[in-house]
């Protein structure tokens, strides 16, 4: 006896993603930072505490990276790798940070890929987050989210951070 399982809509639309060999970059040459993977100016550095990088990557938008400086110029992806921050206040609230990727002039809304909170009152989370990202011309974008309004108005509430430095390039 057979038995059918009756596949409901919201089961299509919630459906996994299936990859495809088309959904990669490929590179034969890598490079890999001959030092500590900083720089004294990261690609991407945000603190909601001091403003530094919030006007160029406003939370809750894409916005561009440009690393063109940085990678030969026939680069496909690059290696960021570094921390994602939350210093919790003294107000109650749980404080939630994630950060996604797309490669430059991409349209498609992802998901977040990279996440951290924190719900302990003056507490602080220093989450470590690495990922490879497909860049197009020196070029990539991410989208970060705070959850708490206030951005940065520590010690009353959550102040976040995001410091990714360029590891490894793969052209």
């Amino acid at each position: 006896m057979m038995k059918f399982k009756m596949l409901s809509l919201s089961m299509l639309l919630t459906a996994p993603t299936f990859l495809l060999a088309s959904d990669f970059v490929e590179g034969t040459v890598m490079g890999v930072v001959k030092h500590s993977p900083t720089q004294s100016n990261p690609p991407v550095f945000i603190n909601t505490y001091t403003g530094a990088g919030t006007v160029k990557h406003p939370e809750g938008q894409w916005s561009q990276v440009d690393v063109s400086d940085i990678v030969p110029a026939d680069t496909t992806a690059i290696y960021l790798s570094g921390n994602l921050l939350i210093t919790h206040g003294t107000q109650p609230q749980t404080c939630n940070l994630t950060i996604a990727y797309r490669n430059a002039g991409e349209t498609h809304n992802y998901g977040y890929i990279g996440q951290t909170i924190e719900a302990a009152l003056g507490s602080g989370q220093r989450s470590a987050h690495s990922t490879w990202v497909p860049i197009t011309n020196g070029k990539f974008e991410i989208k970060w989210e705070a959850n708490t309004a206030h951005l940065g108005t520590w010690p009353n509430h959550c102040s976040y951070g995001i410091n990714l430095s360029l590891v490894s390039y793969l052209r």
